[in-house]
């Protein structure tokens, strides 16, 4: 941990989205993160070789996956769907619960996750879907929309998220409002009203119980384009808010692109 932190500026600035270099460099070691996710990481450093082997962060995210599926494939299905939001199906003599997941059709298993009839490889997505379909939050939704940071635990990754969320969409959509409704509506964005006034506001289901809201707000002559994302206040029932955080910034990238 020592050899990784001597890479780091050392100013706990937290823009990576951990309180502390320290806690960073930590997790660097854990290969929870990787170093090139601090912004101030020396290109010629960022191949940080350690002296003994470590798992990869894809070696992780593929356990823990494994480890949610193995715990989702126990739950009642019925019950689990209707908890959820999700639909529930009895075809080719199994269980099936279908969902959404950023407006992307997927299909739970007693075998798995899938994605059109093909079992899914991609860690990530299993690891959200396992969880959410796990933890069958079941609360309605308060109608309270909040930012990343009301959640518990989450104060180190707000920077992170105005930086790598709000302000992606703010500057790739800056002057091209055509733009951002015809991409809302290409992700099933629907037009909305709300807490927020904002020039355009529109509701996206990152899962079916949990909302998205996207307030975006034109530039003028004082100020540039800027954006703000909410969630329901009831999602920290439905999933672990590391992987909520996870999620957004997996919606925002596949925005913005």
């Amino acid at each position: 941990m020592i050899e990784i932190y001597k890479k780091l500026p050392k100013t706990n600035c937290g823009e990576c989205g951990d309180a502390t270099c320290t806690a960073f460099a930590l997790k660097v070691m854990n290969s929870q993160r990787r170093i090139q996710d601090c912004p101030y990481v020396a290109n010629k450093d960022s191949k940080l070789k350690l002296n003994k082997p470590v798992a990869t962060m894809d070696d992780n995210y593929s356990r823990v996956s494994y480890e949610l599926e193995a715990v989702a494939k126990r739950v009642n299905f019925k019950d689990a769907s209707a908890a959820i939001g999700g639909g529930y199906e009895f075809k080719d003599g199994e269980e099936r619960i279908t969902l959404k997941m950023i407006n992307k059709p997927y299909e739970i298993r007693r075998k798995g996750l899938y994605e059109k009839d093909t079992y899914c490889l991609d860690s990530w997505s299993k690891i959200i879907i396992y969880d959410y379909v796990r933890r069958k939050g079941g609360r309605p939704l308060t109608g309270e929309w909040v930012t990343l940071g009301y959640f518990p635990n989450t104060a180190s990754h707000v920077k992170a998220f105005q930086r790598n969320a709000e302000e992606k969409i703010a500057i790739k959509f800056n002057g091209n409002k055509q733009g951002l409704i015809i991409r809302c509506k290409e992700l099933g964005g629907v037009a909305a009203q709300g807490q927020m006034k904002a020039d355009y506001i529109y509701q996206f289901g990152l899962l079916p119980r949990i909302p998205l809201y996207m307030c975006f707000w034109e530039a003028d002559d004082e100020f540039p384009a800027s954006c703000k994302l909410f969630l329901d206040s009831s999602a920290e029932d439905y999933i672990d808010i590391e992987y909520l955080a996870y999620l957004v910034e997996r919606f925002v990238e596949i925005f913005v692109h």
